[in-house]
């Protein structure tokens, strides 16, 4: 097993589908992801003031909901996803490793070639086209290096935002999931789109 050169806990570099207790096993890419604007790396401690704006950002909370964690509590849930097989988030990071917000892709633990995508960003990093990049790239490495068969993205309908994001990212609108989910107390709906390896014209299998 190999360390990445970003934390100092051990995240395998093997492909997604082998056995892995609680989850899959999961690559952290090294050199980290980018597309020359943004990086995407393994979250680290430098990022915890990022984090602990994330927790008392409204509009965060409003969308994607609010944490009783810490930051640091956060952060170390997140490498523990790593390691665990269940969750890769990655800090999406501008050219002087400043972190802007995190991307990540969940395991659909009952099909692990199934996953799913979100993200936050701060402030200052959006309408930018940050998040956009940052769902490009998180979704193409899932689909190509890990080899899911499907990516999602469920957002609330009135997030206009993110929706377009979803959609420049190359995702395909799939309908509205009525009632779906709790955030922050609210039983919302959710506009579902997808992603499969066919959309960017690799077939099934690359």
């Amino acid at each position: 097993m190999r360390a990445t050169n970003t934390i100092s806990i051990a995240i395998s570099h093997s492909r997604l589908g082998e056995p892995y207790p609680g989850g899959v096993e999961l690559a952290a890419p090294d050199p980290p992801l980018s597309d020359g604007v943004v990086a995407l790396r393994v979250p680290i401690e430098q990022d915890l003031p990022a984090i602990e704006r994330r927790i008392v950002d409204p509009d965060i909370v409003r969308w994607v909901g609010p944490h009783e964690h810490s930051a640091r509590e956060l952060l170390e849930l997140n490498w523990t996803r790593w390691t665990g097989g269940t969750a890769a988030t990655f800090s999406v990071c501008d050219p002087n490793d400043a972190c802007l917000g995190h991307v990540w892709v969940e395991v659909d633990l009952a099909d692990p070639h199934r996953g799913s995508v979100g993200y936050w960003l701060l402030p200052e990093a959006r309408g930018k086209g940050f998040a956009t990049r940052s769902v490009q790239l998180v979704s193409r490495w899932a689909l190509g290096e890990l080899g899911m068969a499907r990516l999602s993205v469920s957002t609330e309908p009135s997030n206009d935002r993110s929706q377009r994001v979803a959609e420049r990212s190359g995702f395909v609108k799939e309908g509205v999931l009525r009632s779906y989910t709790e955030i922050g107390g609210r039983r919302v709906d959710c506009v579902v789109f997808s992603l499969v390896p066919a959309d960017l014209g690799w077939g099934e299998t690359r």
